[in-house]
């Protein structure tokens, strides 16, 4: 999905920064939040999956909950599940997983700009969150449960709030699942589930803006749902819109950051180092020739829609024989091509969620 200009990611991290704003939670607001606008019974389709992993969907409408951060504007609760097909008589560790900003809705071949959300007539949402089903899969079938979180009402509408409504969103799912757990709440119907997930083991990923997402729900000062355990959080170059990181801090969490050299915001992914340094579980790995897009197959030409970018393309960096201009000052890389970038990424996906997770 084509990222907006430098410079505007950049003005919205240096005015985030000036502001300082400080994380809220919806589970520690004192402020009470605006009732949801329409919630409908959970929806639930089937996908195909594989021969080891089973998938499907659940959808409680566009507009089913209003986060903290959005002027009372609403998103949707809805979700890809990825599962082992055979869940056996254990409990299985729950990986969430959050993207980033990207277009939210589409009209035949073309993105619907500016942003919107709910979709208007004639439009359908862009299923952001299903980009990195490849990585689903991938932990799927070492006995992970993953729920990847479709977020588009958030990015349609988020100013320098994102840090502040995406980890609210996913405490929301995760407060489903808690309740699935026992057979009860708005995903009851999903019964397959209920005493096969083991809420002690919980890691969360997001990429860009998801990233930041995932880190602000690691932070400190976050107030965790009572019941769930997050062992570990990993994000995909993290996009840091609105969190402080000069006084915000991760101590409690493993985390991993992961970046790629071919990627603008390679300088900005750095920046959770300052909150992680006593951290001894942080670790920063650099993905040489990676671009941004190339993490979510929605973002990528050839398995996205056809507005689908290659960002160091849009960014005018690419040099000739197939290299970038790298923005770690180590040269100038070859570009990985997707399914390169898509192969370094499982591989430390899933190594970080067997050590600190499984």
């Amino acid at each position: 999905m084509r990222m907006p200009p430098r410079a505007l990611r950049r003005s919205v991290l240096a005015a985030a920064a000036a502001a300082a704003v400080t994380v809220v939670t919806a589970c520690g607001s004192s402020q009470p939040q605006p009732e949801p606008v329409a919630v409908r019974p959970v929806q639930v389709s089937e996908e195909a999956g594989t021969k080891q992993v089973a998938e499907l969907t659940y959808d409680l409408g566009d507009t089913a909950y209003v986060p903290p951060g959005l002027a009372g504007n609403p998103t949707e609760l809805k979700a890809a599940v990825t599962y082992p097909r055979r869940l056996g008589e254990d409990k299985h560790p729950l990986v969430m997983m959050l993207h980033g900003w990207a277009d939210t809705c589409a009209a035949g071949d073309e993105p619907v700009r500016p942003y919107v959300w709910p979709c208007g007539e004639g439009a359908r949402p862009v299923d952001n969150y299903r980009g990195y089903a490849y990585l689903a899969r991938a932990l799927a079938e070492k006995g992970y449960i993953v729920v990847s979180v479709s977020a588009n009402g958030i990015q349609a509408h988020e100013r320098d709030q994102g840090h502040i409504a995406r980890p609210a969103l996913l405490d929301e799912h995760l407060e489903m699942w808690q309740k699935l757990a026992a057979g009860k709440g708005p995903l009851q119907k999903l019964q397959q589930f209920t005493g096969h997930v083991d809420l002690d083991r919980v890691g969360t990923l997001g990429h860009s803006r998801g990233g930041g997402g995932v880190l602000a729900q690691a932070l400190d000062s976050h107030k965790p749902l009572p019941g769930v355990n997050i062992r570990g959080t990993l994000a995909l170059a993290p996009a840091m819109n609105g969190i402080d990181a000069g006084k915000e801090r991760i101590t409690r969490i493993p985390v991993a950051v992961i970046a790629g050299t071919c990627d603008a915001m390679w300088d900005d992914s750095k920046i959770p180092l300052t909150m992680t340094a006593k951290n001894p579980n942080a670790r920063h790995h650099t993905v040489t020739g990676a671009n941004h897009n190339f993490f979510n197959t929605v973002w990528t030409p050839g398995t996205g829609p056809r507005f689908a970018t290659d960002d160091v393309a849009v960014e005018k960096r690419n040099l000739p024989g197939g290299r970038c201009k790298s923005t770690n000052g180590t040269g100038n890389p070859l570009q990985l091509k997707p399914a390169e970038q898509r192969q370094a990424a499982t591989r430390y996906v899933t190594e970080f969620f067997d050590t600190y997770v499984r």
